[in-house]
Formats: structure tokens, sequence, C-alpha cells
């Protein structure tokens, strides 16, 4: 049997307690948060129903770890499971960025056999297990407190002027359109918003309400761009270490879930969309040739960069991951 390293700190979800094998599981964010909440429900389904076999102790979040030191803490084998973003680890594993660019849904990528390829690269780089891509169906938009949406003559957003929050992952992005770039964390957002520090910020279609600062957006820039890039990652030889009835009841359980991950958070996103539109945020929606051109824009941006700092796999990638 396995022994936990964190048997005082654990929060052992339901399941009997002489199970052959115990894996503790991290979460990126806090268990009140949306997506961590969801993934701690799935643990506690998969243990009532394969508790005799396997447990899955929830650990914490980054009360625990902080979530940017997770993935060395998954590799170094401190923790067994975790379930977070990838592009947090684009340094070690730079070619995480094609979740971005692809316009795949982690179904169809999964039976293209491209979900496999990137599997085999956390592999070989970092000696991970990737088990599934269960938060995708929700993309990134630009929120602006302004009176009006700017707009250039190419008839793309023109940003010029405007502070807009932002992290690594969108400044090449924003700084097309002209912005100034702020970096500013998730939970100073509203602040910064409140404060006049920033004209606007890039952000998840999920999220704003519970941080409270949709108050302040006046527009939003639709479609959204990229998707979701959240995995369940597992340390190599925990993986290895487990028996051959836990792995098939993980795998088959993961697979699962990506396509009731994918409808749930699809449908969060549009019930949020509803809610922030009815309490005043106006929804401004990129058209014809320029929704096309804004979009190919984004997604360009993102193969640019998997190419810039994976090239030996880019080709690969770039064609295991386009419809």
């Amino acid at each position: 049997m396995k022994t936990l390293t964190f048997g005082a700190a654990m929060m052992a979800l339901a399941a009997p307690a002489l199970a052959q094998d115990q894996i503790n599981f991290v979460t990126n964010w806090g268990s009140d948060f949306y997506s961590s909440s969801y993934m701690i429900d799935w643990a506690e389904r998969f243990n009532e129903a394969h508790g005799d076999v396997a447990q899955i102790n929830y650990i914490g979040g980054p009360e625990v770890t902080p979530a940017r030191e997770q993935l060395t803490a998954v590799r170094n084998g401190v923790f067994d499971m975790m379930f977070g973003a990838a592009g947090y680890y684009v340094g070690q594993v730079p070619e995480a960025y094609v979740l971005y660019a692809s316009d795949m849904t982690p179904m169809e990528a999964r039976d293209s056999g491209a979900f496999d390829m990137l599997a085999e690269i956390y592999r070989e780089r970092a000696n991970i297990e990737i088990l599934g891509w269960v938060a995708a169906g929700v993309g990134y938009h630009i929120w602006l407190n302004v009176d009006e949406v700017p707009m250039g003559d190419n008839g793309l957003p023109d940003l010029s002027g405007l502070q807009i929050r932002s992290s690594p992952f969108y400044n090449t992005w924003l700084e097309t359109m002209g912005a100034t770039v702020v970096p500013v964390p998730a939970p100073d957002i509203y602040n910064a918003l409140e404060r006049g520090v920033v004209d606007g910020a890039a952000w998840p279609g999920l999220g704003t309400i519970e941080y409270g600062w949709n108050e302040f957006i006046d527009f939003r820039i639709d479609p959204p761009v990229w998707q979701f890039d959240n995995l369940v990652f597992v340390n190599g030889d925990a993986w290895d270490a487990l028996s051959a009835e836990t792995q098939e009841a993980l795998r088959a359980s993961v697979i699962e879930l990506e396509s009731a991950a994918y409808a749930h958070y699809a449908s969060l996103a549009a019930a949020e969309a509803s809610e922030i539109e009815a309490a005043g945020t106006t929804a401004y929606t990129m058209e014809g040739e320029m929704l096309e051109t804004y979009m190919t824009n984004a997604a360009s941006i993102m193969w640019t960069t998997l190419q810039e700092v994976a090239p030996e796999n880019y080709d690969a990638l770039r064609e295991a991951f386009t419809n």
C-alpha cells in the first residue's frame, strides 16, 4: 500500500479506508472555487464507485503548495495527482500552448490521437501522466470599463491609450491591439478597476461574478478566444505503481468526465454571461470578416509562441491539433 505524506493535513473523501491504492490529490485553486469543487465532487463519486480498490484523498489547494509550484511537487512525488492549468507550467512543458491554439474539443483531441501525443510529451519532459483535459468549452474575453468600445480603421478593437489588466499569458494579444498591459493578480482586479488603475481586464468567461468586479464592466468583447487548459496530472512513478484495475478505473472515469465537464463549463459560462448582461454589461460581438480575423489573430499568437518555444514538436502538434 502507498503511504500518504500529508496525513495530518489530508481531508479524506468518502471511501473505505483500506483501499489498495491511496492517491493524494491537490488543486491549483481553493476547494470553494467553482472548478476545484467540481473536481472534488468527481473524486467523491470515484471513491463511491471504486473505493474497494482505490481512494482519492483531497489534500488541499494553494494553501498547501502555491499553484505555480504544484507541478514540481507532483513531479517530485510530494503529491500523486493534481488538477490545474497547463499554462502555469509552460516553462516545464511548453507544448501546452497547443491547448490554447487548437480549436479542437477534448473529445476530438482524444478520438484523433492528438491528446495521446501531448501526453507522451508530458511523460518525457516531466514524468507526468496526463489523464485528461477536463475543463475546456470556455474561452477568454476583453472586459472594458469605457463609454464605448474603441475600434480601429481595420474593424478590430483598438486599445491604444487603455490600461488593461493582464498576465504574461495575455500580454502579446493585448499589445497587438495597442493596450498598455498592467500585471494585476486575480484577487486585486476589483480594486484596480474601482480605483481606475486599469480600464479593463483580459479574463475568461467565468469568474467575474465570483470576484465581484463585473459591476465595473460596461462591455465584454465577443466571441471568446482560445479555451481553458485544465488537465488532470499524475506523477509518472505513482501512476506506474497503481494496480491495473485502478488505472483502468481512473482512465474510464476521466474520459467520461471530459465530455461532462465540457458541457458543464459551457453551461456555467452561458449562465454567467446572461447574468452579467442583465446587470448592465453589453456584449460587443465581432461580426463577419472581422470576427474571423479577430479569432485567427488570437490563434496565430499561440501557434507562433508554440513554434518559438517548442520547435521540435511544433509541426506534429499543429497537424494533430488542427481540425
